[in-house]
């Protein structure tokens, strides 16, 4: 779902690479799953199925390029690479709150 190196002209004279690695919907999938460690939890919290938070997360991990999670039966723990990006992504997450308040 995400975007790989495209190219913005925003003028004429700077010339912008980026890669876009998630939605944000997948930031809220994950940080749940982050504080739940439970798929089930997580679907039902969110209002998706199972399966939805496992494809969320499975392509996260693959934009990523590691396990965020390690699976035990039907628990969950987060790996290193998990925790550094729950940090990472409940501060954006917080961010959007924080435009959220600021809207009229």
């Amino acid at each position: 779902m995400g975007c790989k190196d495209k190219t913005i002209s925003p003028n004429s004279n700077l010339i912008y690479n980026f890669t876009v690695v998630m939605t944000d919907k997948r930031l809220l999938v994950f940080t749940t799953l982050a504080r739940t460690l439970s798929f089930g939890e997580t679907a039902r919290l969110l209002g998706i199925s199972q399966p939805a938070v496992s494809k969320h997360i499975a392509a996260l991990e693959g934009e990523i390029g590691a396990a965020l999670f390690v699976r035990y039966g039907r628990s969950v723990t987060l790996t290193d690479k998990g925790r550094v990006l729950q940090q990472i992504a409940s501060s954006i997450l917080e961010g959007y709150a924080a435009i959220d308040s600021i809207k009229e």
